[in-house]
């Protein structure tokens, strides 16, 4: 298994962790190989970028998907690899334009939830 990939996926989920790879198990096992490898080994783990602006790069991405738990699991993740809050506020604002009314509640209402 790749050692930097659960590092750093470790990282972005926290006390989560085991319970994401439960569940992404459940799915398929080569699902979970693959998020780890590819997802988080070679993508949110390779050099570049620190892990909190990658973090902020994919809140933009899943907000804009309209995945609301992927959302709320990655402002957490975003928190948790150093993003400040100011951050992830310009990131929700970048993204304002691109969602509907209802999706930009949902976004609102995780980052709340977040914050508390």
């Amino acid at each position: 298994m790749d050692r930097a990939g659960e590092a750093v996926c470790r990282a972005v989920y926290g006390t989560n962790y085991e319970r994401l790879r439960a569940n992404v198990r459940a799915l398929h096992p080569a699902l979970d190989a693959w998020m780890i490898t590819e997802g988080y080994g070679r993508t949110l783990g390779r050099p570049g970028l620190d892990l909190a602006r990658r973090e902020c790069c994919v809140v933009a991405q899943v907000a804009v998907q309209g995945a609301a738990r992927q959302l709320h699991s990655h402002l957490l993740g975003a928190r948790r690899a150093g993003a400040a809050g100011a951050a992830l506020n310009e990131v929700l604002d970048l993204v304002r334009p691109l969602l509907g009314p209802e999706e930009m509640d949902v976004a609102e209402r995780l980052w709340a939830e977040v914050v508390r």
